[in-house]
Formats: structure tokens, sequence, C-alpha cells
């Protein structure tokens, strides 16, 4: 039986949508030396047509960028964000998934900026329901409730979630995904 290829990134807009897919899924902004490994990380090689590609992103106005102490932090744009959702489709299914995986490292809810909110409503049958919600600046990112029996487990929940939502998102992202790349 034959292997199957696996899917490379031949042109200059499969390497753009890429960093676009990668740069939307992330959320908030990554330095070069980061994006650069990411790309690393999935594609087993790195040229310089990665750095010429953000260069042509950045002029189109895909991508923002702003230059601190000598460090250069990429952000997509919403312009960015439109084209690149029309576009995500042209790459392979398999290495946008194991593309995400590698990048699954690197998701945040405190570096993207998101809001955070929780808080506890007692039910009519006496228990307490903690909601857990993010919001980034497109709007609501995780919203999550559950119920227990006594306050002060709702307290402790509410507690920890405000302390680390991070680890809070992405234990939902686990359990509603069965990827153990979120916990990891």
């Amino acid at each position: 039986m034959k292997k199957q290829k696996e899917f490379e990134l031949n042109t200059t807009t499969d390497m753009k949508v890429f960093i676009l897919f990668l740069m939307d899924n992330l959320g908030y902004p990554l330095e070069h030396e980061t994006i650069i490994k990411i790309v690393e990380e999935n594609t087993n090689e790195i040229t310089l047509d990665y750095d010429e590609c953000l260069r042509q992103l950045s002029e189109s106005g895909h991508l923002l960028y702003d230059e601190v102490d000598g460090v250069r932090y990429y952000m997509i744009s919403d312009k960015g964000r439109l084209v690149a959702a029309e576009l995500y489709d042209n790459l392979d299914k398999n290495f946008r998934e194991r593309s995400l995986r590698v990048a699954i490292r690197y998701i945040s809810l405190s570096k993207s900026g998101a809001r955070v909110n929780s808080y506890i409503t007692e039910t009519p049958s006496k228990r307490y329901r903690v909601t857990m919600e993010a919001f980034d600046r497109y709007g609501e990112v995780m919203s999550t409730s559950v119920t227990v029996n006594s306050l002060k487990e709702a307290e402790l929940i509410k507690k920890n979630y405000d302390a680390k939502p991070d680890g809070v998102y992405r234990g939902v992202l686990f359990s509603v995904t069965g990827k153990l790349e979120y916990i990891s």
C-alpha cells in the first residue's frame, strides 16, 4: 500500500494562509521568533520565505506589528481574520489539526487580553451554579457553568477560575475535544 504524501506548503499563498491560520487561532500578539518556532515545528523546515510572508502580510494590512526593544511582535488584524477565514480550507485538514496541536501550547486567555468573569447563583433546588466566562475583543470565548451542592465548593471553584482561568479554559477544551495537547 502506497503511503500518502504529507501535505506541504508549496506556495507563498499557502505560507501566508498558514501564518494567518496560526495567528487567528492563538488570538494575541506573538514575537517573530515564536512565530518562526511554531512554523518550524509544523513544517520541519524553515526558509527566508516565512520572513518575506510576514513582511507582505504586514504591508497588506493582514497582520499588524510593533517593535519593542528590538523585538518585533505580530498580531492578526480584522482584515486578516476575515480574509483568512475564507482561505483556511485551502490547507489540508490533517495539517491544520496537526499544526493546532503544536500551537496549543501557546494558547492563553491572559496573553490574549481576554476579560474573565465568574459568579455564583443559587438554584431553585438550593444548589449552587458557578458560571465562568471569558471574552476577547470579538466577543465570548467561553461560557460554562457547573452546579455543586455546597456554597463552599462553589466558592472554591470560582476562586480557582479567577486565579487560573487559562487552566480551566484548557481543561474545558480538553473535555470537549478529547485532545490531550490542551492539558500538556
